[in-house]
């Protein structure tokens, strides 16, 4: 067994600069690490291949149609069914169209008669000119182009009740229209005259002027 050193000895040899070593900002030239460096493993972790061009383009293409919603197959005859549902629908809506450009044509005319007075540049009028009244004296009758009397069908000598068939076939004075502005067969005019004159005679249409149930609303329009 080796001889000890006594402990005075040991504090003898030591140098006084080694206290004032561990207050000093400057770091050992030869310090050994604090910690020991953790050990590096044996074997490394195998890296998974890198996949090629073609199996990324495979898998996008398989997420996509994972992500896709399912299609729905289609039932025997339903893409005829859905071809002759769009084409009804288009019909229809054809129709609808020419349907509402027949009103508008309709309601067209019917202004164009109730406005029979046509303005010419530089006219002057009062607002008392565009009321009916006015403007029913401006109404000419149409000309007839065919024999009413036998388009209808109709035997004229039974119809001297049709206060509206006598107005139309005489003047607000109570005389009967010549056959130039009836456009009436000869003998379809003879038989409507012979009408208008017996209806005349019985009293039960005047003579000199219309039917008062048909001059009615001019002198009543509230009661439209």
């Amino acid at each position: 067994m080796p001889p000890r050193l006594p402990a005075c000895a040991l504090r003898a040899q030591c140098s006084p600069w080694s206290t004032f070593r561990a207050f000093s900002s400057s770091p050992a030239v030869a310090s050994p690490p604090r910690e020991p460096p953790h050990p590096q493993p044996h074997h490394q972790t195998a890296r998974p291949p890198t996949p090629s061009s073609s199996s990324s383009l495979l898998s996008i293409s398989a997420d996509r149609h994972k992500r896709a919603p399912s299609v729905r197959a289609m039932r025997p005859g339903e893409a005829a069914a859905k071809m002759m549902n769009r084409y009804t629908d288009k019909q229809n809506r054809s129709r609808l169209e020419s349907v509402e450009a027949l009103r508008n044509s309709k309601n067209s005319a019917d202004y164009l008669k109730q406005m029979p007075r046509r303005w010419d540049a530089g006219d002057v009028y009062s607002p008392h000119d565009l009321s009916p009244v006015e403007m029913q004296k401006w109404r000419k009758r149409s000309l007839r182009s065919n024999d009413v009397v036998d388009a209808l069908g109709i035997r004229p000598l039974d119809m001297y009740k049709n206060f509206s068939l006598v107005q139309e076939f005489t003047t607000s004075s109570g005389q009967i229209i010549h056959s130039a502005g009836t456009s009436l067969r000869p003998v379809n005019q003879r038989k409507i005259a012979k009408m208008i004159r017996r209806v005349q005679g019985m009293g039960i249409y005047p003579t000199i002027h219309d039917h008062p149930e048909m001059i009615r609303d001019d002198f009543f329009p509230e009661r439209r």
